[in-house]
């Protein structure tokens, strides 16, 4: 993946920088991670209650990267598109670190259990 990372990085830094294809590979690897993340919840979710925290946050940035996909003219000449997806991404990271904190704590639970 490192090799992968790089190639891209010199491609753009030393050939061409294409933003089509930036965005392209971005989006990508952005997807895959997220499938990734969503397949992890669905797996855990009947053990580990929190875990809709997870898929919730998963699911409302994908649906935000539509607006800073899809790009539209400016309403009343201030609210854009990349406007309106940080307006939606601002709270995401407080309901990301809720779950952290409760995987956190299940965890350590799960860990004195098994010492005892």
């Amino acid at each position: 993946m490192a090799v992968v990372y790089c190639m891209h990085i010199g491609y753009l830094s030393l050939v061409k920088f294409d933003y089509g294809y930036n965005m392209m590979a971005n989006v990508s690897v952005a997807l895959v991670n997220m499938s990734l993340w969503l397949l992890w919840c669905v797996r855990k979710a009947s053990r580990q209650p929190y875990v809709w925290k997870c898929a919730a946050v998963l699911l409302l940035t994908a649906g935000l990267m539509l607006l800073e996909l899809g790009d539209f003219p400016p309403i009343w000449f201030v609210l854009d598109a990349h406007s309106l997806w940080h307006l939606g991404t601002s709270p995401l990271p407080l309901l990301w670190y809720s779950f952290l904190a409760d995987d956190a704590r299940f965890l350590f639970e799960q860990g004195k259990r098994k010492e005892t």
